[in-house]
């Protein structure tokens, strides 16, 4: 049966080296968002502020960086004790889905009636357009005066 030591020092190197700058969970907590530069529980895959100047500090793993090692940590079972990254593996990604609004609350079907009124009031509004036009424009009559004579004169 294999030590504890005897088993970290058989992880592989990646994940060796992190350990051994950011110890597991259970022996430190980390932050599961961005942080102060000077936070003792700064997570090493989020970007942190340094409040002195007010910039923002790149994460110190990047996100190809920390999937590598969070896929190279899943392979020995060891991903729970990674620092929370920002990015969503595998069944934590999958189970955390949200389905399309049309899909779980679809519309109601409009009633054919009221489809077939509201057409109805289109053609009759498209009929009448000429006399609704010329109320409020008195010289449009003028307009269809002589659109009527064209109409007239074709033969």
């Amino acid at each position: 049966m294999l030590t504890s030591k005897e088993a970290f020092n058989k992880l592989p190197q990646k994940l060796h080296n992190f350990f051994i700058k950011y110890p597991p969970r259970p022996f430190q907590q980390y932050k599961s968002s961005p942080s102060v530069t000077n936070d003792p529980t700064l997570n090493p895959f989020f970007p942190n502020k340094n409040l002195e100047t007010g910039n923002w500090q790149q994460p110190k793993y990047s996100r190809r960086r920390s999937a590598d090692l969070f896929k190279l940590a899943k392979k020995f079972g060891l991903q729970d004790l990674l620092p929370p990254t920002p990015r969503k593996f595998h069944e934590e990604k999958y189970n955390n889905v949200k389905f399309m609004n049309s899909i779980i609350n679809p519309s109601p079907r409009p009633d054919l009636d009221k489809i077939h009124e509201k057409m109805a009031k289109r053609a009759n509004a498209i009929e009448n357009m000429d006399d609704i036009i010329s109320k409020a424009r008195p010289n449009y009559k003028k307009l269809i005066s002589k659109r009527k004579k064209k109409e007239e004169e074709w033969f």
